[in-house]
């Protein structure tokens, strides 16, 4: 599911000083967090990849928990969780696990997860339950995701009771898009009929409410001409926005900087690549706005490189990927009129 996997790797610049092993050393991650997590609101530990099967993620975990990083989480398929890891997440306050299962029987599970099995991952989502119980505390949230697609469409109404089956708080749902070194053509749902699509999710919406679960992630399935008229209904509508977890401020403040500098990206978030590669997003796949720990934070943030890339955005003249990443969506230079590249891919963003 990954597309670290090691058939389809993605390598980043600079090319040739990728870790063998596709690992972060740890003591450049040491670094990274001495010098960022002080600053940082939320730091995940990992991305498109699998931070579990790090040798030394115990360890990761240790340093990482030594900032008190208000919002530290990581996605995972839970496959190798550990006593010892379990131990760790609880000792590092881990604030969100969040699981991929992508399907909520064996037979779905196991078709799209290969090689994965179901029994397995049953096993580590009670792993988990059970550390937590005996822990006494109130971390880590479990969070579910689902990448919603043609095998496990029907699934999807079975998420909800799933996801409080096993302890989960928060449900994380997206589409399955295009993405780079992986074929996902026979899987999208971009073909199915829309109304449809959206009424599925809807429901799907408002039972996992119902069952109390916080929606951290979830895809658009209202229109502005399905949205009620009358004020009382409009009331209900965003009370049930606001206590579902879609309409926080976080989203807002994040569609704010969106709109106002072409992307809410750039300056705001940093992603380093186990090389030590620093980029502004997971979509880019150019040149570095850097090398870490030789670039520090500050040169970075002050650097032509980065400094370009908002430029960019802010004229309405993207530079590199960000002239075809679907991103661009809500952008500035959107609403100035400037039509938007072929082909554009609208990929799953977070915060969502």
């Amino acid at each position: 599911m990954c597309y670290f996997a090691g058939t389809d790797r993605l390598n980043f610049p600079p090319f040739g000083e990728e870790p063998r092993d596709g690992n972060m050393p740890v003591p450049l991650f040491e670094k990274i967090a001495g010098e960022m997590f002080p600053r940082a609101w939320r730091v995940a530990l990992g991305c498109a990849a699998e931070p579990m099967i790090h040798p030394d993620f115990p360890e990761i975990l240790s340093i990482a928990g030594r900032y008190g990083v208000p919002d530290l989480w990581f996605p995972t398929n839970l496959l190798a969780l550990t006593q010892t890891s379990a131990r760790a997440i609880l000792d590092a306050g881990v604030r969100t696990v969040a699981a991929s299962i992508d399907g909520t029987t064996k037979e779905t599970y196991e078709k799209i997860r290969v090689p994965a099995k179901w029994e397995r991952l049953l096993s580590r989502l009670e792993l988990l339950r059970d550390a937590k119980r005996e822990s006494g505390r109130g971390y880590p949230r479990l969070r579910i995701i689902f990448t919603w697609m043609k095998s496990n469409r029907r699934e999807l109404a079975d998420v909800p009771a799933f996801a409080r089956q096993w302890g989960a708080e928060e449900l994380d749902v997206r589409y399955v898009s295009p993405t780079v070194g992986v074929d996902v053509t026979r899987e999208l749902l971009s073909g199915e009929d829309p109304h449809e699509l959206n009424a599925e999710l809807a429901s799907a919406a408002r039972d996992a409410v119902r069952r109390g679960l916080r929606l951290s992630s979830y895809p658009e399935f209202e229109k502005q001409a399905d949205r009620p008229k009358a004020l009382l209904a409009r009331i209900k509508r965003r009370l049930w926005y606001l206590s579902s977890g879609i309409d926080r401020w976080e989203n807002r403040r994040h569609a704010f900087a969106q709109r106002l500098h072409g992307c809410a990206y750039p300056g705001r978030y940093y992603v380093i690549r186990p090389n030590g590669a620093v980029a502004q997003c997971i979509y880019w796949e150019g040149d570095p706005l850097g090398v870490y720990p030789a670039d520090g934070l500050e040169s970075i943030s002050r650097g032509a490189p980065l400094a370009r890339i908002r430029e960019g955005l802010r004229s309405g003249e993207p530079v590199g990927t960000c002239a075809t990443c679907g991103e661009r969506r809500t952008a500035l230079y959107r609403l100035r009129g400037v039509a938007p590249a072929p082909n554009t891919l609208r990929l799953p963003t977070h915060p969502k």
